[in-house]
Formats: structure tokens, sequence, C-alpha cells
């Protein structure tokens, strides 16, 4: 049961869940705290085998769908004596570490793929993705009327995307009226607005629809979307580090996230009891220190992009402090990440993950790396039925978050702060 306010027993603080040896642990968090280690250099035993726990110095710090536009590349020209770049591209995230890379999805079926990332692939979004029929036909009628005209540039919509009981009906209207305010928003804005415009015309309206994504796939706790723009990666200990020092420290935000919804008393618990501990990730349960977010589980962060520019650099970053953070903390190694890139109308997933690397591999700096497999086309906002599509894979991601997602953040990380 989770600890009342005011409880006599004290908070458990956090443990070694990861199997590695407790002194080389307990010497790990002393390293990232700023307390030197007592001996140079010290190794993990089994899947991070022959990897050092810490370098001897750590450096600082449908058809119809509209065209993609490329990524703008970035700036060639050369740093000046001593100063440092910004990161801004993926070539620069492989430099950095933990090096992060982006892969095809089809190396899925690679053996180093970790299983719970082939899981969230193969048990929930494959099926969601390759799903034809996303459009309810309980909406048939309306959304005929709406689209299925010559003055609409963005229909008709097809007789082949129809399925019965996607939403409850109590939902419905309300997804109709969502769906038709994001092709309306989107024709208008594509190409004349900022970013910040596009995310609150036409992201939030899609984000707004994950409660009645959560009650269509199963009851239990809510799932909020958070818009976390304004949000920083804190402490700094947990940026991505240039090796070389050729590039700055990676410190970005993104737009969005989904989270679980934690009750009042185990927002409480997690408050009371990490804030307790001098923990080397810093005092909150992710990658930031906002008051707002940093007890909030947060597992699919989304970054969006309407200038040419390539999303995936922040979402790198973003999830590279979040794995730097179980990594610290000894949380679980194992889960996935999905992180949703979206460039003005086109939303892509990708399905990221944090893998052990060899001393050698490692090059001085962090004993793992990061992965993005994809990208997987989630839809498009360009119409009724790309906007449908976006909400059939948001919803399998709900499901995930739910059904894995949940049950490993509490036992993993909650439940290192409640009584037994």
């Amino acid at each position: 049961m989770p600890r009342p306010p005011g409880s006599k027993n004290k908070p458990k603080p956090p443990v070694n869940t990861t199997g590695f040896d407790d002194e080389e642990w307990q010497e790990a968090q002393s390293t990232a705290a700023g307390v030197p280690p007592s001996t140079p250099q010290r190794h993990f035993g089994g899947a991070f085998d022959d990897a050092p726990l810490f370098p001897p110095t750590t450096p600082s710090g449908s058809s119809s769908s509209p065209s993609r536009a490329a990524p703008t590349s970035p700036s060639k020209s050369a740093s000046s004596a001593g100063s440092r770049k910004p990161i801004s591209s993926k070539q620069h995230l492989a430099q950095m570490s933990p090096s992060v890379s982006f892969h095809n999805i089809k190396q899925f079926k690679d053996e180093s793929t970790p299983q719970a990332a082939k899981d969230l692939w193969d048990k929930y979004i494959a099926s969601a993705v390759h799903q034809s029929r996303v459009v309810p036909s309980e909406l048939k009628a309306p959304l005929e009327t709406e689209y299925n005209t010559p003055k609409k540039t963005n229909g008709p919509i097809a007789n082949n995307v129809y399925a019965p009981r996607l939403y409850p009906d109590r939902d419905l209207l309300s997804v109709l009226e969502g769906v038709k305010d994001v092709v309306h928003q989107a024709e208008v804005y594509h190409g004349n607005c900022h970013e910040s415009q596009w995310v609150s015309k036409v992201i939030t309206p899609i984000m707004s629809q994950i409660q009645k994504l959560r009650s269509s796939v199963l009851g239990g706790r809510g799932i909020s979307d958070m818009n976390i723009a304004t949000v920083k990666i804190s402490p700094s200990v947990l940026f991505p580090t240039s090796l070389v020092n050729t590039f700055r420290d990676g410190n970005k935000k993104v737009d969005y996230a989904l989270a679980l919804k934690l009750t009042s008393d185990e927002d409480l618990v997690l408050k009371s009891a990490v804030k307790k501990y001098r923990v080397p990730g810093g005092a909150s349960i992710n990658q930031t220190q906002s008051d707002w977010t940093a007890f909030v589980p947060m597992f699919a962060p989304v970054e969006v992009k309407v200038d040419g520019s390539d999303p995936l650099i922040q979402l790198g970053i973003w999830v590279s402090a979040e794995v730097e953070k179980r990594y610290l903390e000894a949380y679980t190694f194992d889960l996935p990440f999905p992180a949703i890139a979206v460039s003005d109308h086109h939303w892509d997933l990708w399905i990221a993950y944090a893998e052990g690397i060899s001393v050698k591999q490692q090059q001085g700096g962090k004993p793992y790396r990061v992965r993005f497999l994809g990208p997987i086309e989630m839809g498009h906002t360009g119409n009724a039925t790309g906007v449908f599509r976006i909400l059939y894979v948001l919803k399998a991601i709900v499901r995930w978050g739910l059904e894995v997602y949940e049950p490993e953040f509490m036992e993993n990380v909650f439940k290192r702060y409640s009584e037994d």
C-alpha cells in the first residue's frame, strides 16, 4: 500500500536491481554525484560484460497522403577555434556518449534487438499499422456527407476503411468532431504557420483524443497527453556528452509526451520519498525536474517540426537522457521507447531501446548505446482517413503503456518508494 503523508516509516532508498555488483553500483552513484571513484575502473558482468562502469575520466557536462519534404541539412561550415557546434544531425548524435543511431525497421529481426522491443512491435504496433479498416462504420453517413463531395480536396473516404465498434458509442460524435477539426486546421495552417501554431491547432486536437482511445482499449488507469514544450532535461548529468569536445552537450526539449496518471496518494509517495535522497539523476523519476513533470511516468515522447528540420534530433537526445536516468538509478534497462516524430502532415513512429556495449566500443564513454528502429508510418493529417490511422496507432501505443509499461514502472520505480 502507498505510504500516507506523515508516516513514520522511512522510504527505502534506491536499490540495485540490475544484477550488477552492489559495491560497483554504489561507486557509480558516487561518481555521478561528483564524488571520485575509489578505483580507476570497474567492470560490469552479464549483459554488460567487459564494459567499464565509468571511465577513468568522465566528460563534462494512405495513397493520397501529402508529399513529404526532406529534412534540411545542417550547416557544414567549420566551427571557429575553441567553439563547439550544436547537435544538428543524426550523424552528430552518433558521435555523442551515449551514441544514438537510427536503423531501418527491418533490423528488428537482428538477434541483438531486445525481446521487449520486439514485443512492442510484434504484439502492438505491427497489427495497428497494417490495419486498413480504421474508420468507425457508425460514422460513415456523416463522414460521406462531409467529405465525399466534388468540392472537397481532402476526400473522399473509401468504402474499405470502415469497421464497427472501434470506439465506445458515447465517444463517437466527439471523435468525429475532433477529426473534422484536425483536417480543417491542417488545411488552413499547413505551410503558413510556426511550429507552436501547428502544435496548438493540429497536434493538440489529436492528442486530446487520448482519453477516448484509452476507454476504447480497456479500463483502469488514465493516460495523460502532456504538452511539455517548455520543459528542459535536468540535471545536466543526464545530457549526452561529446567525447571529443566537438559538440555542445545535448539539452533538447520535445513537444508532447504520453504518460500514466498517478493517483494523489501515489504522487505523494513519490514526491516525499524521492526528495529525501541525493539520487545521481536528480530528485525526480524521469529526465526533468519541473514541478509538474518530475514525478510523472512519461513513456512516449512526441516531437513536431514544420520547417523541414529533423524531429529525430530532439527525440534522440530526450530518449538518451531517460536511458541515463534509468542507468544511474538502477531502474529497469529493458523497456523500449515508442517515440513519435511529426513532420508537417506526417506522423512516424520509432522504437528506441538501449543496449550494452564492450569496452572497445565505448571509446571512453558510456557503457551502453541507444538505437532507434523505424520509421513506422502512423498516418497523416492531410485527410480524415489519415487522421483516423494516427488515432488507431496511438490506441496501440496506449494499450502498450497500460499493459506493459505500467506494471514495469510500478515494480521497478514506484515499489522502491512504497511499503512492502
